[in-house]
């Protein structure tokens, strides 16, 4: 039998402000093995995997064992963890964005985990693993800085530099969430061909299936049911793990549109460049869409092939290299110049929902604030009092499944997947003509995710037109009445 890399022995996590986020949880990886832990945001995934290499708040309290090999995390110096982390265990955090110096280029990040430990960075075996994992022009990508990135992008590049030291253990959160269906496969083939055991953290049970050896379902903190893999598709045993099983949308969840509703966004011939000269890379060539009253359009595309750019251009969060954006017939941004304009632009008529909920929150504004935001704007006749914003927050809130939320909570006391549905919160607060959506299911579990997906189709049934980008084209197809492609920042039917 081979030797345990990684055991739990009944461990218990409890938060500074009293909250359990994990009850007696047990289990252990053996060498070469994949152990998948799956369950819906909140639910103590995360903060399993955080712990097992003592990355947890300083005010957390751990109980019970977590051995590394002959090495005891729990209650283990700062020294002995570090001599643990990339030497012996990988680690691919949740939040690739997060994740990376936004000051420094991402050959820099990567060889990070080298110098961390006094030596050397191998330039050409780092250049080689991110051609291996899908990075075209590694050489020259890899001196760009992380906005200049994917999300799909950065997520790949921590791979590479948590394999960096070939470690006994990897443990991957979330590792494919803003990755392309393809893409996601190739990566947790990738991460599986290596020497290491592998603890897989994430809400696509079925994406897991076809990677792990044996699968964990977690629920409130505890681990409901584990066993192969197999055994748990074919013949899930708890409740909970039949409902994550059928939660992906077989069902058009639309309903139909008038097509002869009023245009709510046009954009012509838009075009966005980056760079200058020989270097200048066209991350949107001359794209042209028209959304009207009450369509949700999607649009689906490998990682880096434009489509968050071309959504930051619809948006009017950046300016076009050339090409017109209309909101409502009325002209919101153009090439002829570096400025946006139009009221439409200014006053809630578009909202976005970004790929990174992280960075989009204020760290220092509770979640009422956060999600009542719109109401404050100038154009606004009305402002509301602190108690009506509370309970108008507690209500949006609600629908997107956060009704036990602590209101005042900050936003890094919540996980991704919860920041998530604040996002999408604080867009249905303004009640928009057009909501933007650049991926608003990638860190969610499956059953939130339907459930925020039927909300996006009640919503376009009101008279609000959306424009979703997502990397899932099954979800794309259940929810829009037009799916689009983007390859190489072209855009076609």
């Amino acid at each position: 039998m081979k030797q345990s890399v990684i055991k739990f022995q009944n461990v218990s996590v409890v938060y500074a402000n009293g909250f359990q986020a994990v009850r007696g949880v047990s289990f252990e990886i053996r060498a070469g093995e994949c152990l998948a832990i799956v369950g819906e945001s909140g639910s103590g995934k995360t903060t399993i995997s955080r712990a097992a290499l003592g990355l947890l708040p300083s005010t957390a309290t751990v109980t019970g064992s977590i051995l590394v090999g002959e090495t005891e995390v729990v209650g283990a110096s700062e020294k002995t963890l570090r001599n643990l982390r990339g030497i012996l265990v990988g680690f691919v955090a949740q939040e690739p964005f997060s994740a990376f110096n936004p000051l420094a280029r991402i050959y820099n990040h990567i060889a990070e985990a080298w110098r961390v430990h006094a030596q050397t960075p191998p330039r050409d075996s780092i250049i080689d693993s991110l051609e291996k994992i899908g990075i075209a022009g590694a050489e020259k990508s890899s001196l760009k800085y992380p906005h200049e990135w994917s999300g799909g992008m950065l997520q790949r590049a921590e791979i590479v530099a948590a394999g960096a030291h070939q470690p006994e253990l990897i443990i991957a959160d979330e590792p494919t969430s803003a990755l392309d269906a393809s893409r996601a496969d190739e990566t947790l083939t990738m991460l599986r061909g290596t020497d290491a055991a592998l603890l897989l953290v994430s809400h696509d049970i079925n994406l897991v299936a076809r990677h792990a050896k044996r699968i964990a379902v977690c629920y409130q903190g505890e681990i409901v049911e584990i066993g192969e893999a197999e055994q748990i598709i074919e013949n899930p045993r708890h409740s909970y793990t039949k409902v994550l099983l059928d939660a992906v949308p077989h069902e058009k969840l639309f309903a139909p549109f008038e097509k002869r509703a009023d245009i709510v966004l046009e954009g012509k011939n838009l075009s966005r460049l980056y760079g200058h000269g020989e270097k200048a890379v066209c991350a949107v060539v001359k794209a042209n869409l028209q959304v009207r009253r009450g369509e949700i359009v999607g649009i689906c595309g490998n990682s880096g092939c434009g489509k968050s750019t071309l959504l930051r251009l619809l948006a009017t969060i950046e300016t076009p290299t050339s090409g017109e954006v209309f909101l409502g017939g009325e002209r919101a941004a153009s090439g002829e110049t570096t400025k946006l304009f139009g009221k439409k632009a200014r006053s809630g008529f578009v909202m976005p929902i970004f790929q990174d909920p992280l960075s989009s929150l204020d760290p220092r504004w509770a979640i009422w604030q956060i999600v009542t935001e719109p109401l404050t704007a100038k154009h606004l006749a009305k402002k509301l009092s602190r108690k009506e914003r509370q309970e108008t927050a507690r209500m949006i809130l609600t629908e997107v499944g956060l009704a036990e939320i602590d209101l005042n909570a900050k936003p890094n006391q919540l996980s991704v997947g919860q920041c998530q549905r604040v996002c999408i919160a604080r867009a249905l607060t303004a009640k928009p003509a057009l909501i933007i959506a650049d991926e608003p299911t990638s860190a969610l579990d499956a059953s939130i995710s339907k459930m925020i997906l039927r909300l996006l189709a009640k919503i376009a049934e009101t008279g609000a037109a959306i424009v979703i980008v997502s990397h899932d084209e099954k979800v794309l197809k259940a929810l829009c009445h037009r799916v689009l492609r983007m390859r190489e920042g072209i855009l076609s039917d």
